[in-house]
């Protein structure tokens, strides 16, 4: 019974992996029994358990299967989390350096500002206020997170987003790959050069989760004016340290991934 209850855990664990990845665009039963190499009919009885447990949804009977309103509950938790950790480094960071600090998460395909924190030279490029949501590709913040996403992932946001955002800011496919491969390599980015604004600049970092998952970036926006090569050093010291602290305090411990 033991060794059956294990197989059963791990069978719904990775269904649920997938349906979790797959987000709001759902998976079908047969594309389910394709992912995870479960017979149908072990898909379906899985499927059942975890509505039943509210871990998924499935409008229609035969329909695609979504994240359900448990996960969703969980998902607001760790963002709560998230915000609170983060506050006191973001408000660190802005009297220690003098420049503005900004919490961004994934949000579809969008990164979503949860907190700002201004030091005594606040500055304000793409994100404005607390709740702005800007494209994944535009930004320091966005290339961070990005960065370490999976290539399907990356392509799948790419593919969407360089009509409609990319290429409205001047931003090319090429460059945004360049800043990933930079990015990954670094762990820091300074973000694509677009057309707007010119007199702004920034620095990002990812904050990772378990396996190294990107959950969100810890940016900085100032002046191209003050962004000497000593102040670029102090910066992201202070927010690669300020990443890894907030990761580790989050998932006690989380991998070092230098």
């Amino acid at each position: 019974m033991y060794e059956s209850g294990i197989q059963t855990l791990d069978r719904s664990y990775s269904l649920l992996r997938r349906v979790i990845k797959a987000g709001q665009h759902g998976l079908s039963i047969s594309e389910l029994t394709d992912a995870t190499g479960l017979s149908t009919p072990t898909v379906y009885r899985l499927v059942r358990a975890l509505k039943v447990l509210g871990l998924v949804r499935q409008p229609l009977s035969r329909g695609p299967v979504y994240p359900g309103p448990e996960l969703l509950s969980w998902s607001e938790l760790t963002r709560a989390a998230l915000d609170k950790v983060a506050h006191m480094h973001l408000l660190d960071m802005a009297e220690n350096l003098g420049d503005s600090f900004f919490l961004m998460i994934p949000d579809g395909f969008h990164v979503l500002c949860l907190d700002i924190a201004d030091g005594q030279h606040p500055a304000r490029s793409y994100t404005r206020q607390k709740g702005d949501r800007i494209p994944f590709g535009v930004g320091q913040a966005s290339i961070a997170i990005l960065s370490f996403m999976s290539k399907q992932e990356q392509t799948h946001i790419l593919d969407h987003n360089e009509a409609p955002f990319l290429r409205a800011k001047g931003i090319t496919r090429g460059l945004v790959q360049e800043a990933i491969a930079n990015c990954r390599h670094l762990e820091v980015t300074c973000g694509v050069e677009g057309t707007d604004p010119p007199e702004f600049t920034g620095v990002a970092v990812p904050v990772f989760g378990k396996n190294q998952t990107p959950i969100a970036a810890l940016s900085c926006c100032l002046r191209r004016s003050r962004l000497s090569d000593e102040h670029y050093e102090r910066l992201t010291k202070s927010l690669l340290a300020s990443a890894r602290a907030i990761s580790h305090n989050l998932f006690d411990p989380v991998e070092n991934t230098r």
